[in-house]
């Protein structure tokens, strides 16, 4: 195997590299640089053989720029990348075209005819996705983050595997995520080395950074220039402003130029290949780089106003490294003003301005200038770096590298120093062949085992005639599970692929598979790579396919749509469980809505539990409105639980009170009890002659009840010596001694009576004492609900049916309260 650099060695710009392999020349790549030597060497490609396939990484133009003049050369070739990163190649060369042909002191070096040339034999596949473009060669894209598509390129030989990495990053963006491949084994790496002999700053640091001193100048009445790369880094910067000042609730206006709003189209056309945050929010339709006050600039005419307005502002233009574009323009003037800031974001190259008006940093005032288009102007802004690197940096490099275990690295696209350093820390650290080449040099690999390759899909082709669709989709699926790929992950190319055994595919329709496959119930898309698909197993299938539970505020709003004219005012959720409380002002009405309560279950899947406690504002207002009507002031309001009744103060009685009683008593569920004050002052006290004196009277209940099992907690004489009041645990206890106390009150002359409260305490401490007995806890204390003779618990861990019902059986005779678990 030969692997010639014709660019891109000990040097960033006019990657190009050359593989000889399995008879083939597979070209990789076909830049420019940003000087005067602008081309790769294209003559030795020639020396060599020419080329049979070209791959191309992505398009920045140090990897794109000359791939015209190889369209040009090589008519009979194909050109291979995915979709984005064709669309985002169409946008830059017209562009590129557009510059050659105003500038005053250059020769366009291709022509438009070439740019659609090279467009028309690009074929596009996307990421994981294994396609043979010449035979005996086989290749796969993989997710390099980067900028939108960029792609690190597998290529399966006879003769050994190569994975060239282009530029990655292995740390998250906000626009793409971060560089990512399966479990290769390339024998052979060939690696970018563009921050090889440094390391990243934290980047939300760095974007903090960012925002704070450009807030700092804007709030000042100045203006702020950021030149960016068109693509990749001037959306990364709209991103960061957008977030920030939403997040911290300020605004000010951001101009957009240069071909940034082409390059925005095209990442809105392409959102699989965004990060999963922001490609659902563009599936949803939102707008994700531009706002209000985020703008494009139109014309020349706009741009004059902007830079010649007092307003504040901050200006994203390309190019990146102030070699051209409407960024130069804005900094001719800006570079001039005390009051603004030029923010530094990316890579810059020796020769660029960009890093010269960096270098200007360090310079005494007087001599802090600088020449931008042909013009030597005084610098008197500011100059800030910020670390916002969409490449990786040499630990980061190097642990990748670790990962994959390759018997050969070779570093490239870097500069002479950031190879020296990443190298000779590759020598102590990677099992590896350490290779650094240079432009022109013919390296010769002899790989005598290649490394086996797991085989990422490897199912045969079914060859139907018939389009797959929607009907014919589960037979797809049946296939795969039968050929054993339950969890693997499938593309909308694999699909087509081992449905139709077509390979070259037009975007179109792969672009219906892949929402055939989105919308399908055999499939799950990933969520941080939409572009895959993975096959679910038959029981998975099985599972989803259950009826679900209705989304909860869905659920939550049927619920007022079906109860509220029944008083349903709150609902309470247990997502976990699938539980829904209902809060009624009159919970008793919930036993005539049994049949709609069912219904409700049914629709939902929602298990319904009734709070069973009244609404008592609700419940006093409308006593209150009901005696209104017949012009009763209602003197004192209160409820009972336990007998389930609500007990009205009035001042005297009124012709309609059983009626009024009875109604309520129907509508509510709940009785309602009149006390008149004008029967207590006619009752008066009963002194009867026969009455036992008091003390005497609590000692002879005590003799009553000396031998029950039961116990009397508190003996009371109520409303002056008008009756004695006994408290049991619970009243239904005191209601098993009714006869008793017949005997009582007629031996001792006393109206005797039962407590109307519940011990709530003792409740506890008897079922304590109950569970105690089985060694049983509990989670949390229990939970009483008087108004239906419920305690509800929580236990620590299953308990046989049999002790249950013992439990509950003893607790229910102790207390008179049901036991539920």
């Amino acid at each position: 195997m030969e692997i010639v650099f014709l660019g891109g060695a000990k040097e960033v710009g006019a990657s190009c590299v050359l593989i000889k392999a399995g008879g083939k020349n597979i070209l990789i790549d076909s830049g420019i640089r940003m000087k005067e030597d602008k081309l790769p060497n294209l003559q030795l490609l020639r020396e060599l053989g020419g080329v049979d396939v070209c791959l191309i990484s992505h398009a920045h133009l140090d990897h794109i720029g000359s791939l015209p003049l190889i369209a040009r050369e090589y008519p009979h070739i194909f050109f291979y990348t995915n979709q984005p990163t064709k669309d985002l190649i169409k946008v830059l060369l017209y562009d590129s075209l557009r510059i050659m042909e105003i500038a005053e002191d250059e020769i366009p070096i291709y022509a438009e005819k070439n740019v659609e040339d090279l467009l028309d034999r690009t074929l596009t596949y996307g990421f994981n996705y294994t396609f043979e473009p010449v035979e005996g060669i086989r290749v796969t894209f993989f997710p390099a983050g980067h900028i939108l598509g960029a792609s690190m390129i597998f290529i399966q030989t006879q003769e050994g595997s190569i994975l060239y990495t282009g530029d990655f990053s292995a740390d998250k963006q906000l626009t793409v995520d971060r560089a990512s491949v399966p479990k290769i084994r390339p024998d052979i790496v060939i690696c970018e080395s563009t921050y090889g002999d440094r390391l990243h700053t934290n980047r939300s640091f760095e974007e903090e950074r960012l925002f704070n001193t450009i807030f700092e100048v804007i709030s000042q009445g100045g203006k702020v220039l950021i030149p960016a790369f068109a693509i990749g880094r001037a959306q990364e910067v709209i991103l960061i402003l957008r977030n920030y000042m939403k997040k911290r609730k300020v605004s000010f206006n951001v101009f957009i130029d240069g071909m940034v709003r082409e390059v925005i189209r095209v990442y809105r056309n392409n959102p699989t290949y965004l990060s999963s945050r922001y490609y659902k929010r563009v599936l949803k339709g939102e707008e994700i780089f531009l706002a209000d006050n985020i703008n494009v600039v139109s014309d020349k005419k706009q741009r004059e106003e902007i830079i010649s307005s007092s307003d504040p502002c901050v200006i994203i233009s390309s190019s990146g490294m102030l070699t051209g574009g409407p960024s130069l323009f804005y900094a001719e003037k800006i570079v001039q003003s005390q009051n603004a800031l030029v923010a530094i974001t990316g890579y810059q190259d020796e020769e660029a301005p960009g890093r010269k008006l960096l270098e200007l940093a360090e310079l005494p005032e007087s001599e802090k200038k600088i020449n931008l288009n042909g013009k030597e102007y005084e610098v008197k802004c500011r100059v800030e770096k910020y670390g916002l690197s969409a490449h990786s940096d040499r630990d980061k490099i190097l642990g990748f590298l670790a990962t994959l275990r390759p018997r050969t690295v070779i570093f490239v696209h870097g500069s002479e120093d950031a190879i020296s350093q990443i190298s000779d820390m590759a020598v102590k650290e990677l099992d590896a062949n350490i290779v650094v080449p240079q432009n022109g040099e013919v390296n010769i690999i002899s790989i005598e085992r290649p490394r086996k390759q797991l085989s990422f899909f490897n199912v045969k082709t079914l060859n139907n005639q018939e389009l797959l669709n929607e009907e014919n989709l589960k037979l797809l699926w049946q296939y795969l599970v039968e050929n054993k790929q339950e969890s693997n992950h499938i593309t909308a190319e694999h699909a087509i692929l081992i449905w139709n055994g077509k390979d070259l595919l037009e975007k179109d329709e792969i672009n219906r598979v892949f929402e055939l496959l989105k919308k399908s119930v055999y499939f799950e898309q990933n969520p941080r790579k939409p572009y895959l698909f993975r096959i679910l197993s038959a029981q998975e299938l099985e599972e989803k396919l259950k009826p679900k539970p209705m989304e909860q505020n869905r659920m939550r709003e049927l619920a007022f749509e079906m109860f509220a004219e029944y008083g349903l005012y709150k609902v309470g959720m247990n997502n976990e469980n699938k539980v829904v409380t209902f809060y009624f002002n009159f919970p008793q009405v919930a036993k005539r809505l049994e049949e709609k309560i069912e219904e409700f279950e049914k629709l939902t899947l929602w298990k319904v539990d009734i709070n069973p406690n009244i609404n008592l504002t609700y419940a006093s207002e409308y006593v209150n409105n009901l005696l209104k009507n017949y012009n009763v002031k209602l003197l004192k309001f209160s409820y009972n639980p336990v007998i389930n009744a609500i007990m009205i103060r009035i001042k005297e009685k009124f012709e309609q009170m059983k009626n009024l009683s009875e109604k309520f008593l129907e509508e509510t569920g709940v009785s309602l009890i009149f006390d008149v004050e004008e029967n207590k002052q006619e009752e008066g006290i009963n002194l009867q002659k026969n009455k036992m004196e008091q003390n005497k009277a609590l000692l002879l209940i005590d003799l009553y009840f000396e031998n029950e099992k039961d116990k009397i907690y508190k003996k009371s004489i109520k409303e002056g010596g008008k009756y004695i009041e006994l408290s049991f645990v619970t009243p239904f206890v005191g209601e098993k001694y009714k006869d008793k106390l017949v005997q009582l009150s007629e031996k001792t002359g006393w109206d005797i009576r039962v407590s109307q409260t519940i011990n709530q305490v003792e409740m506890i401490n008897i079922l304590s004492e109950i569970l105690s007995k089985y060694n049983i806890e509990i989670q949390k204390n229990p939970s009483i609900y008087p108004t239906t003779r419920e305690v509800k618990i929580k236990l620590s861990e299953d308990v046989d049916e049999d002790v249950l019902k013992r439990i509950s059986e003893e607790f229910f005779e102790r207390t008179g309260f049901y036991l539920k678990v």
